[in-house]
């Protein structure tokens, strides 16, 4: 018997498990390297589509020209009265007005705050305080799965007035309730080593895992780590659109590429993965002979009698066959491979014993 069909009781559905991993290349952790398209991050092209660079940056954990690169999280910067908007894409004349940071800030508005919200609002000591603007950072949600893992975040931003390295509040804050858009935590000062260094809240920003988003408080960055290559991370000026950055979402890029470059991104995510069970049952009649060359005699042998080709190699196999079983291969109704499973150690399996083997796949 080289086949065995399942019956519909040997299939059975298990739990939905967590599983943890790293969220960058390969399952690490920390990356330090990020990168964006310059063909992505020019002002305009076709002023209403989104992915030109006026709403967003895509970030790359490679060179974005190398073939295996990947968009594994995008910047933006929201102003509820659209300034950082550039001159061209405002103005009249062109038969543009459009204001791109307004349209993001309305955006993240809609899918994260209650409908009585009109502005993003920050925790600062016990009070909430609005901000006009926000920077958003939004996770692939093929990178971070089901959840961005609170509590195993971490990112560090740079400026001209030194570094700062930011953590969520969930170790400290592990009661907090679904709001809409999920699980809100706080972003505070601190490491995921050392815990935090501030012992309130400062207004810095919130993360939502269940988004994968996190959204910081650019008036508040401003003040932890001044300007970047000159500009201000919450005052937008018209001089910003002649000179090295195209959007304001930029400033932030380079906050985080320099800070990561000495202390990396930190980000572990949870994805939830259903399994199934097979239960493979060898009765005591079934499997207990095998065309392993130790078992029976090959035509490579050139044995003396041809006739001897395929018969067992010893007479005692014929009643008291004892045989080994190593993997289990699951099949399709094609009869392809689908699966293999390896057992820790090999089974005994002959004529007096029946074998009863669990295969668990995560679907």
């Amino acid at each position: 018997m080289i086949f065995k069909q399942f019956e519909t009781s040997d299939i059975v559905a298990g739990r939905t498990q967590p599983v943890s991993t790293g969220l960058w290349s390969d399952g690490t952790s920390s990356w330090s390297e990020f990168y964006t398209s310059s063909a992505q991050t020019i002002l305009s092209s076709s002023r209403l589509e989104p992915l030109n660079g006026l709403y967003y940056t895509n970030v790359y954990d490679t060179g974005s020209n190398i073939s295996n690169s990947d968009i594994y999280f995008s910047l933006t910067y929201g102003h509820y009265a659209g300034s950082g908007s550039s001159n061209y894409d405002t103005g009249s004349s062109n038969g543009s007005l459009i204001f791109p940071t307004q349209a993001i800030y309305n955006q993240y508005r809609n899918l994260i705050l209650t409908p009585a919200d009109t502005k993003f609002t920050f925790q600062t000591g016990s009070a909430l305080q609005d901000s006009d603007d926000i920077y958003v950072i939004a996770f692939r949600s093929g990178k971070y799965k089901d959840r961005l893992d609170p509590g195993q975040f971490q990112i560090t931003l740079s400026g001209s007035l030194g570094t700062t390295t930011l953590i969520d509040d969930s170790r400290f804050n592990p009661t907090v309730t679904a709001q809409s858009g999920g699980k809100r935590y706080n972003m505070i000062r601190g490491s995921l080593s050392g815990g935090a260094i501030s012992t309130g809240y400062e207004g810095i920003g919130t993360m939502y895992p269940d988004l994968g988003m996190v959204v910081l408080n650019p008036t508040k960055l401003s003040t932890l780590i001044g300007t970047v290559n000159g500009y201000s991370l919450n005052n937008p000026t018209s001089s910003m659109w002649n000179g090295e950055f195209a959007t304001m979402q930029n400033l932030l890029f380079e906050s985080i590429k320099k800070g990561a470059e000495s202390y990396g991104m930190l980000a572990r995510v949870t994805e939830y993965v259903a399994a199934r069970h097979f239960f493979v049952r060898v009765k005591n009649l079934e499997y207990n002979y095998s065309n392993n060359p130790t078992f029976v005699i090959s035509s490579e042998e050139e044995p003396t009698n041809p006739q001897d080709v395929g018969k067992l190699r010893f007479t005692d196999f014929y009643t008291n066959p004892k045989v080994y079983i190593t993997t289990v291969g699951l099949y399709n109704e094609s009869n392809d491979l689908v699966a293999v499973a390896k057992l820790s150690q090999p089974l005994l399996k002959d004529f007096t014993n029946e074998c009863l083997i669990k295969v668990k796949i995560d679907i």
